[in-house]
């Protein structure tokens, strides 16, 4: 039978309760050590503490059920001091009752240990352990509810999170994919049909791999790269000679992982913006370096830079910087403007100590895309 927390959680008190009323018997004993027999005062102490222990069992049950009913604080104080007060004189009564029977003939032992019935001596005595015992119990219970709580919020929020950065991730730019079909429908039209079948084949590629789940929304620099590659091939069939593109990657940074499809929109923004909007040639870099305690990776290019095509961050580049802030909220930075002289650089800094090297692909990295 598996282990569930429940069951964890019933053994937990269980030692507890054991444990707990077997070292209130020996602090019952310490004061009468010397003055009456081990035996004697053993066996009848263990008398008191095990009807302590059945009466708090019993009360067990009774704040459980008072805690699923989902009872407010104060009326599991009210129904704490009332249990405890009933409880002890069932305690006090089972244990005079039991020590009477087997003390007849000893008066000053059975006034040590417990008197009988009708007296009630002792009560106020176990009502008042009995209410620790109950502020203990239930303060532990609350307490495990609260982590309990905890989890399921973390848990939520995880989930949350998940969700969000899958959203984000599956905003592929509905104008890519019409330019793409545009694009293949030309291929088609003047007789391209080799051409056409490989750039469907191509997107069909990038559009796998941006729905895939990898683990944890990661994967490595080299895939990243290869996205980029994929996209840059289908828009080169639109511009031809006017886009080139140039990756420079440190081998040292081709196993670190980075956000899935978080380069791909920093190319097409420089591929809307600087190269649809010249008729000059463009160049696009991809740099990515290892620093001492980062990795930065660079998107630029030598377009118009920052002007009416470049007003606000623009949806890819607010994509991307939002999924930076959910993956690492306080340990990356996201600068993207205008260069001197010209054109535009986003650049991307990832915390290197947090990345967890996996064995790049087997793809030989190409110096530039021509």
């Amino acid at each position: 039978m598996p282990t569930t927390p429940r069951h964890v959680h019933a053994r937990v008190f269980w030692a507890l309760q054991l444990g707990g009323w077997t070292a209130y018997a020996v602090a019952l004993m310490v004061p009468w050590l010397g003055r009456y027999p081990l035996s004697v005062m053993w066996s009848n102490k263990l008398v008191i503490a095990a009807t302590g222990l059945a009466t708090s069992s019993v009360l067990r049950l009774l704040y459980r059920r008072v805690a699923r009913e989902s009872a407010g604080l104060s009326a599991l104080v009210v129904t704490a001091v009332v249990a405890s007060v009933v409880g002890a004189f069932v305690w006090n009564g089972a244990a005079s009752a039991i020590l009477g029977r087997s003390l007849q003939n000893d008066s000053v032992l059975l006034g040590a240990l417990g008197r009988t019935l009708p007296r009630f001596d002792g009560v106020l005595y176990h009502a008042l352990v009995l209410l620790t015992w109950s502020l203990l119990y239930l303060g532990a219970r609350h307490y495990r509810a609260l982590v309990a709580e905890r989890e399921r919020s973390l848990h939520a929020e995880s989930l949350a999170r998940e969700a969000r950065l899958l959203a984000m991730r599956y905003q592929m730019g509905p104008h890519f994919l019409f330019n793409a079909l545009n694009a293949i429908s030309t291929l088609v039209l003047t007789d391209r049909k080799a051409d056409a079948t490989a750039m469907i084949a191509r997107l069909a590629d990038l559009l796998r791999v941006s729905l895939e789940t990898p683990d944890g929304g990661m994967v490595t620099l080299a895939t990243e790269l290869d996205i980029v590659r994929a996209y840059v091939a289908i828009e080169r069939v639109r511009f031809a000679d006017r886009l080139h593109v140039v990756i420079d990657a440190d081998e040292a940074t081709l196993g670190m992982r980075v956000p899935a499809m978080m380069l791909q929109p920093l190319v097409e923004n420089s591929v809307r913006h600087a190269v649809a909007v010249r008729d000059e040639p463009t160049t696009i870099t991809v740099r990515a370096l290892r620093a001492p305690v980062d990795l930065v990776i660079t998107v630029s290019d030598d377009g118009p830079g920052i002007g009416e095509s470049y007003q606000g961050l623009g949806v890819g580049l607010a994509n991307v910087r939002a999924r930076l802030e959910e993956l690492y909220p306080d340990s990356h930075t996201f600068v993207a403007g205008s260069t001197p002289g010209g054109g535009y650089r986003a650049e991307i800094s990832l915390p290197a100590s947090r990345q967890v090297p996996i064995a790049p692909s087997n793809t030989v990295l190409e110096a530039q895309l021509v």
